[in-house]
């Protein structure tokens, strides 16, 4: 095998640890951003941005956003090589480590949002019957908590909290 051939099949890898680390979170493709910099003895720049093109060039520069980045000396080919599997080694511990199969955290907090919610979605049933007893029954004034329950509806961090179980059930069930 060439080496342009080669060259293109680590940068085709490249770009699929790139997107497998974006997939996972931004934290861990800047991780990924940094191993290879330290792997091949260059300062990167950890950057926020939404898409980021990273490439290996021959004499062991990296290319990224397009600007490249220079070593202060060239590598050999066969050195390039063994530092990108140097890379690759750490990349796929990184990545086996942070997909494993537990809930991500989104799904989690998510997850909590929904008992959060349905505890909430207990107490106000469980008051509308205790508001309809004592209303039956004659006694007015208990019906106010059922009132000042209803009332917390106005704050906004209760609102989002049913926006967004509802929206999670919904992105869950298609």
């Amino acid at each position: 095998m060439d080496k342009k051939s080669q060259l293109k099949e680590i940068n085709t890898e490249l770009k699929i640890y790139v997107n497998e680390a974006s997939f996972v979170s931004n934290s861990c493709r800047n991780k990924l951003i940094r191993y290879l910099g330290d792997a091949f003895d260059i300062k990167l720049p950890i950057e926020n941005f939404a898409k980021i093109d990273v490439s290996l060039l021959e004499d062991g520069s990296i290319e990224m956003r397009d600007e490249v980045y220079q070593r202060e000396d060239s590598l050999s080919f066969d050195e390039v090589l063994e530092r990108y599997h140097i890379f690759k080694e750490k990349a796929d511990n990184l990545l086996k480590r942070k997909s494993k199969d537990s809930f991500p955290l989104n799904d989690s907090s998510n997850i909590r949002n929904l008992f959060v919610v349905l505890l909430l979605s207990v107490l106000f049933i469980a008051l509308f019957i205790y508001t309809l007893r004592s209303f039956l029954a004659g006694d007015y004034i208990h019906c106010i908590w059922l009132f000042l329950f209803i009332s917390t509806w106005l704050v906004p961090s209760v609102r989002e909290r049913f926006i967004q179980a509802f929206n999670y059930i919904k992105r869950k069930l298609k």
